[in-house]
């Protein structure tokens, strides 16, 4: 019986959640990537790209890639630049680009592009791209085609309309507090933007460098959450908002103003738009020191004070290591870009309040690629691979014991249901198989260490392809 619940319980969460495979594949920092097909984050080496900063990619509906980009070059989904694939002059160091699908089309794709720290001669554009031209491969037909020249930050995020097909696309006026909501339907992106007058407006430091940050909706699409990169001699030049949208209007409203921990760059909500974790790069006149921080709001009560006073701090590095952009994996865990650094940092429960959100700041290898300050930009999913919990399948952690964990010599699997018919795989955190076990008609599972390396790796069991359940453990010297 158990079993039987397990196998349906298995299939309705399959049918839900990998109707969404656009997200399935990212391209980011220095030839860095992430492969989340089979909702199993691997390592990506093959990457041409080169992003300082704002990335984005997009996939096929069986989650295979199509093309990204940096906002400077396009790449197709063999790592050669695709043809009239050379769009603005940004050398990467835009905050946030874009890729949204056209809506009721399934062959073409817009990039949106933005402007450098709200003071270059660019403009928000958006550039075409034919995913049916050279045998699939694709070709940008139409770029630079101006959606806007009102002079926007560096901020772009999307998300669905209330009928499920039409998209609004959203920026930020600089040194105003007009939000621009576009429409996007399958007669093109509008031009004329439904404009929100409302929270606070940049007050103008050096270099703009506030224009910087991230918009980011929430997954229903029902919050959104917006920041400024403020400057150190300045704190009234950072920015830490969160609205109110409504997907029907494209308004946004109801501002709640929260404490900002200067520096302000990096934004995601939780899946379950329960949470809202934001980073810091102090990036502009800081002193020795300072902090950089990875912190939680809980939006659950739904009251402001509470909110406000709800701020935790999940983790905190020196400012000369830093936190960038933050983005909910296919897998709904939260993964954080640590700039030059060979690791991403993961929050694997974020739907959990405060540090038992369980982040890690060495929580996935790049395979010896290299983060920068951006990750992938896309319309958040609303369903996801796996949950969020401690055990990223159908069993609760009081189903399945783990002991000791972190261990030096063998760890003891012990679940009151056996496991019959199932496999137990351990890999390392680029993806490679290095332990598995085909018998598992006990309750109870050993692992002995053999000749592993101290370090973090994963457990999952399967069943015809089908995982059941997948946790982190770590062996210790």
């Amino acid at each position: 019986m158990f079993k039987a619940i397990v196998l349906a319980a298995l299939f309705f969460i399959t049918l839900l959640s990998y109707s969404q495979k656009y997200g399935h594949q990212w391209h980011f920092g220095n030839q860095a990537g992430i492969d989340f097909k089979g909702c199993e984050a691997t390592a990506i080496t093959t990457s041409a790209i080169n992003g300082f900063e704002g990335c984005a990619a997009i996939s096929d509906s069986a989650g295979d890639l199509l093309f990204y980009t940096n906002s400077d070059q396009v790449w197709n989904k063999q790592n050669i630049a695709m043809a009239n694939g050379n769009l603005i002059s940004s050398n990467g160091t835009i905050s946030q680009v874009l890729i949204i699908p056209k809506p009721s089309s399934t062959t073409i794709y817009y990039i949106i592009t933005s402007k450098i720290q709200a003071c270059s001669s660019l403009t928000m554009q958006y550039h075409v791209v034919d995913m049916q031209l050279n045998s699939g491969l694709g070709e940008v037909v139409s770029k630079n085609n101006v959606i806007t020249t009102w002079n926007i930050t560096e901020q772009l995020a999307a998300t669905w309309n209330s009928n499920g097909t039409d998209i609004w696309l959203m920026t930020h006026e600089y040194g105003t507090n007009n939000f621009l909501a576009f429409a996007v339907t399958s007669a093109g992106i509008s031009t004329t933007p439904v404009i929100s007058s409302v929270g606070p407006a940049h007050l103008g430091c050096t270099s703009n460098i506030n224009s910087r940050g991230e918009i980011k909706f929430s997954p229903d699409g029902s919050k959104i959450a917006f920041n400024g990169n403020g400057v150190g001699t300045n704190n009234l030049s950072n920015i830490l908002s969160l609205f109110d949208f409504d997907n029907v209007s494209g308004i946004v409203s109801n501002e709640i103003a929260l404490p900002y921990s200067n520096g302000e760059f990096g934004l995601s909500f939780s899946p379950d738009n329960s949470k809202l974790y934001g980073s810091t790069w102090k990036a502009f006149a800081f002193g020795i020191g300072v902090y950089n921080y990875l912190y939680q709001f809980d939006l659950s009560s739904g009251n402001p004070a509470t909110i406000i006073n709800s701020k935790t701090i999940i983790d905190s590095i020196s400012s000369n290591s830093i936190y960038g952009s933050l983005k909910i994996g296919p897998d709904g865990r939260i993964y954080v870009a640590r700039a030059n650094s060979t690791y991403l940092g993961v929050i694997y429960s974020p739907n959990l309040a405060g540090v038992g959100c369980g982040y890690v700041s060495n929580g996935f290898y790049l395979g010896g690629k290299t983060s920068t300050y951006g990750l992938n930009n896309y319309i958040e999913y609303q369903s996801y691979c796996s949950t969020t919990t401690g055990v990223s399948g159908l069993y609760n952690n009081d189903e399945i014991k783990f002991y000791p964990n972190p261990f030096s010599e063998q760890l003891i699997i012990y679940s009151e249901n056996k496991f019959e018919g199932a496999s137990l795989i351990v890999f390392d955190e680029i993806g490679k198989e290095v332990v598995k076990v085909d018998d598992l008609s006990s309750n109870e599972i050993v692992i002995k260490r053999g000749e592993l390396s101290s370090g973090i790796y994963f457990v999952k069991i399967v069943e015809n392809d089908r995982i059941l359940m997948k946790r982190k453990i770590v062996i210790a010297d």
